[in-house]
């Protein structure tokens, strides 16, 4: 399942995530780049002809087909799809932190402060999200709209940039703010599973941001008219849209989480890691990767191919009660929630560099 998921979306990841690097220094971008990391603008500029397209096209909505299917006739679909995804290449994307933090802290000193401050705030976060529901879904959503958001340009440069401030919230908050605009019932019947009884408050929250975000997009495409809508970011909210008005929220959270937004960062990533620029100082000098960074992906794909066996496994066994469901998914939310506040600062930090361009 997953891999009709990532013929059909994967492929089209690599056109629509990123589309607002090119708003970072295109030029800087295109001189660092290469022909191995192509910047966001420029996978725009270099879209795909129209037998491509169709092909892409084909392959999205047999997937959107598929996954329909078993939304509808397979029992809690969404919910194993969630929490399949999450645990592996969501996982796995947040997992390749370590390749940022080698970068930025040189020395065993630095490296070591840096990973425990980052686990003390995902532990910080976590505790938060752990005694009150509805702060956990406005931090997670909030924090959603920051980081999904983030290849349309850095947040430093959207607050000169007002069209890429804009940009940056239409992309970032179609992901987490369609799905209660268009299936409300859908998304108060798990609300209880994730946040208890504190499931009306957070659903209110969630609510009220929805319609403040449709307010924004509305502002934005009267102030902006056609250069808010570039052609990456209209067919990536034009994705987002098609999956949750088909499929149910949880599900359609998932593709965009697991398969879109995962794959285009463990894709950016990689391409520096073969590229030999994740070492510090390497956007001056490229001199390979350096051995602990290689040693740190091979833990990471090994502990992501556990994580998938452990949950096939359990998924094989015997028939999951609806208590233990509840309480899978308020966790794997707890801890995606709390994991999302180290990980959005370290991208936001190596965003530039993430998208191509030079660190200036």
């Amino acid at each position: 399942m997953v891999a009709t998921v990532d013929g059909g979306k994967c492929a089209a990841s690599v056109a629509f995530y990123g589309a607002g690097t090119g708003d970072m220094d295109r030029k800087g971008a295109q001189a660092a780049a290469g022909p191995a990391m192509i910047s966001g603008r420029q996978l725009v500029d270099h879209t795909p002809g129209p037998v491509s397209l169709a092909v892409l096209a084909v392959l999205a909505v047999t997937a959107l087909a598929a996954l329909r299917y078993l939304d509808q006739h397979v029992a809690q679909a969404g919910l194993w799809i969630f929490l399949g995804l999450t645990l592996t290449t969501g996982f796995f994307h947040g997992a390749l932190d370590i390749v940022l933090l080698q970068r930025e802290f040189s020395g065993t000193r630095r490296l070591t402060t840096a990973v425990v401050l980052y686990a003390g705030s995902a532990m910080l976060v976590a505790l938060v999200g752990a005694r009150s529901g509805w702060l956990l879904i406005l931090l997670l959503l909030v924090m959603s709209v920051w980081h999904f958001g983030e290849p349309y340009g850095r947040w430093e440069q959207g607050l000169r940039n007002r069209l890429a401030w804009v940009q940056r919230i239409v992309a970032g908050g179609a992901p987490v703010m369609l799905p209660v605009l268009l299936s409300p019932a859908a998304v108060q019947a798990v609300l209880p599973a994730a946040v208890a009884l504190d499931a009306p408050l957070a659903f209110g929250i969630w609510q009220t941001l929805a319609w403040l975000w449709v307010g924004v997009c509305c502002v934005g495409l009267a102030a902006f008219r056609r250069r808010l809508l570039t052609t990456a970011l209209v067919l990536e909210v034009v994705l987002v849209f098609a999956s949750n008005l088909l499929l149910s929220p949880l599900m359609a959270f998932s593709i965009y989480f697991g398969v879109l937004h995962a794959s285009a960062h463990i894709l950016r990533v990689a391409a520096k890691v073969r590229r030999g620029e994740a070492a510090e100082g390497s956007d001056d000098s490229p001199t390979g990767l350096v051995q602990p960074t290689r040693t740190a992906v091979v833990v990471t794909c090994f502990a992501s191919l556990v994580l998938l066996i452990v949950l096939i496994g359990y998924l094989r066994g015997m028939s999951v009660s609806a208590g233990e469901q509840h309480g899978l998914l308020n966790a794997v939310i707890v801890a995606l929630t709390a994991v999302t506040l180290p990980h959005l600062v370290l991208v936001s930090r190596h965003a530039r560099w993430l998208g191509g361009a030079r660190s200036g």
